[in-house]
């Protein structure tokens, strides 16, 4: 009974942060499909520049070393020139989502920019993973792999006092986090997070990604989508990027990359790429 007591105005605080959401930024629903239909550079930058903070982004890291040395960037057409289109999506949605996830989520033992980091961890081995398996919808995996851990931005916020909690139910009972989460909030992060991607109107697969990534079998549809981000998710941990528990992996004794058909030999391949790809990400951006 003493549990309902505190779960039930948790919940109602947690729902109603959802819903206070600033709206995500238009540039990002308004880019992707002039990006995608390769539309001329003049109607993507009259787009972008105005949105000062991804602007200046975008020119940024075109100036940085690794362009600099190449190109000279005067302006922000030549930018996204230079930055081509896959590059120049990507950092417009880590731009976008970067204030949520760059500071510290302690309740999660997470310290500054550990969140932010597996983040985008998990959205480049995503997509690195979905090619190499030859799935398409590429760009929507990366999407989900990048928010897939957002829920927990408002959960850190709202929930610091039932950590201990969930703590120590996980120790009385052997149950994972997430179950925990559950059962001492009335909700977890990844359910959490499915809705602040619906509020900010992402597709369907995104919200699938997220709200399964965790447990992609359980999902109804976008089952692939989950399950590869599932994937990147337990790679990503297990090498310790971003987070302050390492995950042992057994492929063999795991559906979700039997169904994937991932073998122990690509997990390696996996490690060795995701680790190379976000010391240059650091470098790069500046993560």
């Amino acid at each position: 009974m003493t549990n309902v007591r505190k779960r039930r105005p948790a919940l109602d605080s947690i729902i109603q942060a959802v819903d206070n959401l600033p709206p995500f930024p238009k540039v990002v629903s308004k880019v992707i499909p002039l990006l995608r239909s390769f539309a001329p550079v003049e109607e993507i930058e009259s787009v972008i520049k105005y949105d000062q903070a991804i602007t200046a982004r975008v020119l940024t890291i075109s100036r940085s070393p690794y362009y600099a040395r190449r190109y000279k960037i005067r302006s922000l057409k030549d930018a996204i020139i230079v930055l081509g289109q896959r590059q120049l999506i990507e950092i417009i949605l880590m731009s976008s989502v970067a204030h949520f996830l760059r500071g510290k989520a302690e309740a999660y033992d997470l310290h500054e920019g550990e969140l932010w980091e597996h983040s985008v961890a998990v959205a480049i081995l995503s997509q690195s993973i979905a090619e190499t398996l030859g799935r398409r919808r590429a760009l929507t995996i990366y999407t989900a792999g990048l928010l897939h851990d957002v829920g927990k931005v408002v959960l850190n916020q709202q929930v610091a006092d039932y950590m201990d909690s969930i703590y120590m139910l996980i120790k009385e009972k052997g149950i994972p986090f997430l179950e925990a989460e559950e059962e001492i909030i009335g909700v977890n992060h990844q359910v959490l997070g499915s809705l602040m991607a619906r509020r900010w109107r992402f597709p369907k697969e995104v919200e699938v990604g997220i709200r399964y990534h965790h447990s992609p079998f359980d999902a109804s549809i976008h089952q692939d989508i989950a399950a590869i981000v599932y994937a990147a998710n337990r790679i990503v941990s297990s090498v310790g990027i971003g987070t302050s528990a390492m995950d042992f992996l057994q492929p063999g004794h795991d559906e979700v990359f039997a169904r994937l058909k991932i073998t122990q030999a690509m997990i390696d391949r996996f490690m060795v790429e995701i680790l190379e790809a976000m010391e240059a990400t650091r470098n790069f951006i500046g993560v």
